[in-house]
């Protein structure tokens, strides 16, 4: 028995220590920064997916009562011919009590290289909607944007604040299995500083927005999300449409059209943007 004990804890070790070198060796030779490059390419693909699916297009989720949520961090230090620091946190959370569904997320993201920072940021966002009816409902959101960087020999020091709140009601006009339409509209209002020239801008404005789903088979649907908000700096409006077709024999793809517009932009004021995002899996 302490044999074969002994054997299988060998065994452990020596496939711990073998896992070990190969990741080692896989840095060495490239061969892990290559396979990173892969997987941030597919999460680039699947986010571009992902935001076709509006999760509350049918209405309330009903999601869990109570707190939920989910922390990330990552920290790397390097010290030899460079001294580099860097540091990101990121963390959702969602808070779900009768009618009302609240999201919060934020995140931090530190740098320095030689003991000069390189990076400085930190970011929160809020949306709330309160559900009076399965057609009707009141929505609120917030985003602040903060970042400070010292000067350098390229660029001055920077320190700006930059938020935005706004509120108002939606509405449901179609939702059915195959369809849903939703509209919501409200004022809002940005804040911007630049710390160090002392420079701030407020702003009230308004937003609207749209989304439009359509099944038009199994597995295939079509979506058109469209935002507006206008202040008095100008307007800057965005719609993105795409055809989605998931999981067709292993195929997933999404063909889609992005249009910005920007008023205070001096040369053209549209862009578009034709994407087309695809995953295969087979086994």
């Amino acid at each position: 028995m302490n044999k074969l004990m002994t054997s299988a804890a060998a065994s452990v070790l020596a496939l711990a220590i073998g896992t070990t070198a190969a990741h080692a060796q896989a840095q060495l030779v490239g061969v892990q920064g290559v396979d990173d490059r892969i997987t941030d390419i597919e999460d680039r693909v699947r986010d571009d997916q992902a935001r076709a699916e509006d999760s509350a297009r049918f209405g309330n989720q009903q999601f869990a009562p109570g707190w939920t949520g989910s922390m990330a961090m990552s920290f790397s230090a390097q010290r030899g011919n460079s001294d580099d620091r860097d540091l990101s946190v990121a963390g959702r959370f969602n808070y779900n009590v009768g009618q009302w569904n609240h999201s919060f997320g934020l995140g931090l993201e530190l740098g320095k290289a030689g003991g000069v920072r390189t990076k400085g940021e930190g970011f929160a966002v809020y949306d709330a909607n309160y559900y009076i009816a399965d057609d009707f409902y009141v929505f609120g959101l917030g985003r602040v944007e903060t970042t400070r960087m010292p000067a350098s020999a390229t660029t001055p020091a920077n320190r700006t604040t930059d938020a935005f709140i706004g509120f108002g009601p939606g509405y449901r006009i179609v939702n059915t299995e195959d369809a849903a339409v939703r509209v919501q509209a409200g004022p809002g209002w940005r804040y911007n500083r630049n710390h160090i020239t002392g420079v701030t801008s407020k702003e009230l404005g308004g937003i609207v927005s749209a989304r439009a789903y359509y099944r038009i088979a199994d597995g295939v649907f079509l979506t058109n999300n469209a935002d507006i908000l206008r202040s008095k700096v100008g307007t800057i409006a965005e719609n993105d449409f795409g055809i989605s077709v998931g999981q067709l024999e292993g195929l997933s793809t999404r063909f889609s059209v992005r249009t910005n517009y920007n008023s205070a932009n001096t040369g053209k004021k549209t862009d578009h943007t034709f994407g087309v995002s695809l995953v295969y899996g087979f086994r």
